[in-house]
Formats: C-alpha cells, sequence, structure tokens
C-alpha cells in the first residue's frame, strides 16, 4: 500500500476496523502475543512518495509502522515480519524500479523463513 500521511490509506483502515474486529481478532484478555491471531503472520509492504534520504531526516521511518504493526497486527497476536519499503518508486529509474520488483519477488521466495521481528519499543525507537 502506499504510505499516507503516515498511516495506511483509509479503504485498508476501514477494511482493518471491519475484520479485525472483537472475538475474532482480539479480546481484551487476551492481547499481544496472547492473542487470538497469534499463529497468523503479518508482512506490510508500502511504498513513500518520499526517499530514503527524505525519511531519514525526520527520524526512522519505523516511528510511522508503531501504530500500524504493533498497536493493530501485534496486539491481534500477529507476528510481525520486517516491513518491506519501496522508497519513492515514481521519482528513480527504470531500471530501479527493476531491482524494486526483483527485491520483492526475491522476498516472496524466502518470506516463511523470517522470523519475526521483536515487537518492542526498542525495535521501534532506537
Amino acid at each position: 500500500f502506499p504510505l499516507y500521511w503516515c498511516s495506511m490509506p483509509a479503504i485498508l483502515k476501514g477494511w482493518m476496523d471491519r475484520v479485525l474486529v472483537q472475538g475474532f481478532a482480539y479480546d481484551l484478555s487476551k492481547a499481544y502475543d496472547g492473542g487470538l491471531l497469534q499463529d497468523k503472520l503479518c508482512l506490510f509492504s508500502f511504498t513513500t512518495g518520499g526517499s530514503k534520504e527524505k525519511y531519514a531526516t525526520r527520524g526512522d521511518i519505523r516511528y510511522f509502522l508503531w501504530p500500524m504493526q504493533h498497536g493493530i497486527m501485534h496486539f491481534c497476536g500477529v507476528k510481525v515480519l520486517e516491513p518491506h519499503i519501496c522508497y519513492a518508486p515514481e521519482k528513480v529509474t527504470e531500471e530501479k524500479r527493476k531491482e524494486m520488483l526483483s527485491a520483492w519477488t526475491q522476498r516472496l521466495q524466502t518470506l516463511w523463513k523470517e522470523e519475526p521481528i521483536d515487537c518492542s519499543l526498542e525495535w521501534y525507537f532506537k
């Protein structure tokens, strides 16, 4: 998805609001590592409008991921994988876009071997 205003697009957030409901995705007595979706994996793959360098001047892009990965997915018990980020694909060369697609293809081939991130404050706010 495209990163919009430091978050996901409204249509995706709306889907999450309708699907990740109490009793199915979470129970207030069973959250985070004990959540109802603890056997599931999540991978956020998104594009940005700005370059990696632009984001770096404002801090780590992981700050934006805290509410989405930790506050939604990890709260439901989902194991979160390292995000896949393509920075400013519309502003790079055709060759660079092909490299981005190749990296995504490679990642998908090895996805099931990846270890989830540690959804702790330390991972997001080093």
